[in-house]
């Protein structure tokens, strides 16, 4: 036996063994993630291998892939031409048995797919897009849904996903807002742990993206620059990964920004210096699609050739779906001299290393059934326990929850729209596969005793009036009207064309060419709602019927006429495959809304940022106030909740809160700290812990949160933790402004 296909030797000896074995080409196809979409198509119902694909592999056989499941507008994969659910398996060890046949030295293929809200194949369990599970604020069945991926991925025979997605939301005008948890990195942190742990715990690999500051683009424009200073950088955007790497990630995808001037994918300062060295990850860094070639675009390599050579040297191992590009390039520079041997063999060793620790090369077809795995009955319940819980409740007059016999006009272009509310990074579903509010109310209707009429009224972004008359008059004949407005981050049906990248960049479409207003490369300089939804919302009005919005939508969008007008607004975001069901049984009060903002919403784009946790308070505007429209951590309930006895006892937060309403309710908890004598100036105010808690009507209890020095203390420019005691002012409450105080507390270095 070779040494290398000893288990009983190191993945560290078995690397250096097998490095030592390799070609160039065979070390150069290592460094090469193949995409799986254009390697195969479907011929009479069979998969065919393309020649293309066989052809690559016999210059450079490939140690990675990506993307061979991945179905959408982008790849133009759907059920007619797709793997479908019962040729998963099928699919996936085709290609891995014939990536062995085609090395010489029977390496496996690493495989990973997209799955930022759950695993992006056909039929497959989706969840809410990443800001309604910010919603959530639950950390146990953040880990839930972790597990839940995991468990559909490996099922597959994949080992690894894209996904988490750990950008602390920086300015909501960006297009990708809706894959991200929060503007907070704390809880966007106790995220990143526990679905890491999740994910892991099921066999499957997290990629980390985006690595890093992707979150807070320059105008909000994808990929801008980011103009980050290193104690922001290591406090705010850097620090879920940090957590999410000692969590147990080993694979990071860097992103396509420059941080300071320095395109990160180009940055040997963060993906060696402060990935490796600091967060001591030992995993393998892969570039976001078309990042490496990016780097002449961004003016800091002059050729092709060159731009390779830059990421490889800076810590970026593995090149993303750009096959023929990247491959020859490293064959160049090894020729001109331009890379070392050292150079390569540190980048193919990371994923080999992975490889062996992971038991890759003694189980490369693991077993598993999608059928018997994708939608079960748990992951179904799991999916929409989620749903449940992102739902927020903003305003609420009393006419929620819905009393029984009534006329409802269920009108807005996002009542009944199967793929709206799904989001970005979504899989094409078959008819039934979503149960949009319009079918979640139907279903509830006898129980109700509801009689339900539907107008889409108007749509998204297009301009047309026609629709009206029609939603307006089932308006008219109605006891109650429920309007849902909001967003689109789909392509279905439109001509939006694919891009290089995967939507990196922006595509400008006018409203008839396209209704997506968000996800990726869908950037906005306005954050009103588009098109006409806010005139047939004021004709609504007009009727004298209650009114209740239900906004569906990817980002953060101007609410003041909702707010002012509306009798109740429940905030859906993209609520997932059963978001229809939770939102009728939150509106007939079967559910009691427990959702919180993640996220502060804006009054207007001129208050931008508006994110809770400045370093110092805002002062307001001459012609406005700088307070946002609902505060991060906002949300109601169909019960009130009281607070007393807030304390500190051996370094611990206590607080009674009791049920003061009338029917069983959950409450989410929130701590905050002010630093008040830090080494560096922190956030005015910090989320420190949270909690839920269910109380039925009148019951109280008691919550904690355990402070410790990773809450207390803070990283300095260089990235090292700095805590040498200090005071602090504690607080908590139901949101980041309605709060208790425990002021000037002193906390030792020892605690």
């Amino acid at each position: 036996m070779l040494p290398y296909l000893n288990p009983n030797l190191s993945p560290e000896q078995r690397t250096e063994d097998l490095l030592s074995r390799m070609t160039i080409e065979e070390k150069i196809g290592q460094l090469i993630k193949l995409d799986g979409f254009r390697s195969y198509k479907m011929e009479n119902g069979e998969m065919i291998v393309l020649d293309s694909w066989k052809e690559f592999m016999e210059r450079y056989p490939a140690g990675t892939m990506s993307v061979l499941l991945r179905a959408d507008w982008w790849t133009q994969i759907n059920w007619a031409n797709g793997i479908t659910p019962e040729r998963v398996r099928e699919a996936v060890m085709t290609f891995q048995r014939l990536t062995l046949e085609k090395s010489r030295l029977g390496i496996p293929l690493y495989i990973m797919e997209e799955a930022s809200h759950g695993l992006m194949a056909l039929g497959t369990t989706v969840f809410p897009t990443g800001i309604g599970l910010g919603s959530m604020w639950d950390a146990d069945l953040m880990k839930r849904i972790g597990e839940t991926v995991g468990r559909e991925t490996a099922a597959t025979g994949v080992q690894a996903t894209h996904g988490p997605v750990l950008d602390v939301i920086g300015d909501v005008r960006w297009s990708r807002v809706e894959e991200n948890y929060s503007e907070d990195p704390f809880l966007t942190t106790v995220y990143a742990e526990n679905y890491v742990r999740g994910l892991r715990s099921e066999k499957t690999e997290p990629t980390l993206k985006h690595f890093c500051g992707h979150g807070s683009p320059e105008g909000g424009h994808n990929s801008a620059p980011v103009h980050a200073g290193p104690i922001e950088m290591f406090n705010m955007q850097l620090r879920p990964f940090r957590a999410a790497i000692a969590a147990g990630a080993h694979s990071v995808m860097s992103s396509y920004n420059c941080v300071d001037g320095i395109p990160v994918t180009g940055s040997h300062y963060y993906l060696t210096e402060v990935l490796r060295n600091k967060f001591n990850f030992d995993g393998f860094v892969v570039s976001d699609r078309g990042a490496i070639p990016r780097l002449k675009y961004q003016r800091v390599c002059v050729n092709d050739t060159q731009c390779s050579v830059l990421a490889l040297k800076a810590g970026c191992d593995v090149d993303n779906g750009r096959w023929e590009f990247h491959a020859e390039n490293l064959k160049q520079a090894m020729e001109k001299g331009m890379l070392s041997m050292e150079d390569l063999d540190c980048a193919v060793g990371h994923v080999l290393n992975r490889k062996f620790q992971m038991g890759l090369f003694e189980n490369p077809f693991p077993g598993g059934n999608p059928l018997e795995v994708y939608r079960c009955k748990e992951h179904c319940d799991t999916a929409l326990e989620a749903s449940r819980k992102s739902l927020v409740l903003l305003k609420n007059n009393g006419v929620l929850p819905l009393k029984p016999g009534k006329k409802l006009a269920v009108i807005g272009p996002n009542a009944d729209n199967p793929m709206n509310q799904l989001g970005d990074y979504s899989a094409p579903q078959r008819e039934g596969d979503v149960i949009t509010p319009l079918i979640g109310l139907r279903n509830l209707a006898d129980k109700w005793n509801f009689t339900i009429t539907y107008s889409a009224g108007c749509r998204i972004r297009k301009t047309d009036r026609s629709l009206f008359a029609e939603a307006l008059k089932i308006a008219e004949e109605s006891d109650i009207i429920l309007f849902f407005p909001g967003g689109s981050s789909t392509k279905y049906g439109t001509g939006m064309t694919r891009t290089i990248t995967g939507a990196a960049i922006s595509e400008v479409l006018s409203p008839e060419e396209s209704e997506k207003e968000s996800g990726e490369g869908t950037d906005r300089a306005t954050l009103n709602y588009s098109g006409v939804q806010l005139e047939l919302f004021a004709e609504l009005l007009k009727t004298g019927k209650p009114v209740v919005v239900v906004p569906i939508q990817g980002r953060p969008l101007l609410m003041n006429e909702f707010a002012e007008n509306a009798d109740a607004i429940l905030l859906a975001w993209y609520p997932g495959m059963f978001g229809g069901q939770a939102i009728a049984e939150t509106l007939l009060g079967e559910y009691n809304p427990s959702g919180r903002l993640p996220v502060s919403l804006p009054r207007t784009e001129g208050q931008l940022p508006v994110n809770y946790n400045a370093l110092e308070q805002r002062p307001d505007y001459v012609d406005l106030t700088s307070a946002p429209l609902y505060p991060f951590g906002f949300g109601l309930s169909y019960t009130e909740f009281s607070y007393e006895d807030f304390c500190i006892e051996d370094q611990t937060l206590f607080v009674k809160v009791t049920n003061t309403g009338n029917v069983t309710g959950e409450e989410v908890v929130q701590f905050y700290l002010t630093a008040l004598d830090a080494p560096v100036q922190r956030p005015y105010i910090e989320l420190i812990g949270f909690q839920r808690i269910k109380l039925a009507s009148g019951e109280s209890g008691t919550v904690s949160s355990k402070l410790n020095k990773d809450l207390l203390g803070c990283y300095d420019r260089n990235g090292d933790f700095v805590f040498s005691g200090g005071h602090y002012d504690f607080h908590v409450g139901k949101d980041c402004e309605h709060l208790t105080t425990l002021s000037t507390i002193w906390i030792p270095k020892d605690i």
